[in-house]
């Protein structure tokens, strides 16, 4: 079904201090490329598939994977969002909304840790911005301001914050926020369980 299919149109960007939050389209594949390279170690762990990014990614490969992104967003089956910079020079990280029957959930192992069916959330969001921005606290600012904007420009319920047992940084920051961690999900292709916090 998809977001579409729930009438779950995507909200435009934001404007956030000293970022900006938009659509992601192909002709951002170069600041975009430079961002996925930069934080390649990170991505390892986030993607939870390995070897991605490849040592050899080109701006070539990221087009590619940019070019289906896009045909998602507009089709209402996946939402994707470019973050940079205030005068968008560069690409400081990614945020992705899911619906709760998109492909990646429909062969997880699921365990909920209050209660709630899974089947009530109607997004996941997860999001990754380049490990240099940490020590100024830029991950927590991020979501600060998408807690804020998925509350008041999205037509969505229940939405959850999602990350991994892996990624401790990114953890940290969002039980910083107060978000308690309400399902864990597994699927046999993936290195670590997944957490999902609201």
């Amino acid at each position: 079904m998809g977001f579409s299919g729930r009438g779950i149109e995507p909200a435009d960007g934001f404007v956030g201090d000293g970022f900006v939050v938009r659509p992601l389209v192909p002709a951002d594949v170069e600041l975009d490329h430079a961002a996925v390279m930069a934080s390649r170690e990170f991505l390892y762990h986030w993607e939870q598939e390995p070897p991605y990014p490849p040592e050899d990614f080109s701006v070539a490969d990221n087009l590619a994977d940019l070019e289906q992104m896009d045909e998602a967003h507009r089709s209402g089956s996946r939402y994707t969002y470019s973050v940079l910079s205030a005068d968008e020079s560069e690409v400081l990280g990614c945020v992705y909304l899911l619906p709760n029957d998109d492909r990646m959930y429909r062969s997880a192992h699921v365990t909920s840790h209050d209660g709630t069916d899974f089947s009530t959330i109607d997004a996941t969001v997860s999001f990754w911005v380049r490990p240099s921005t940490w020590a100024d606290g830029f991950e927590r600012t991020l979501l600060t301001a998408l807690h804020q904007w998925l509350r008041d420009d999205w037509s969505l319920e229940r939405p959850v914050i999602l990350t991994n047992e892996h990624l401790d940084h990114q953890i940290a920051t969002i039980e910083s926020l107060g978000l308690v961690r309400r399902f864990d999900y597994d699927r046999d292709k993936d290195m670590y369980t997944s957490h999902a916090y609201a």
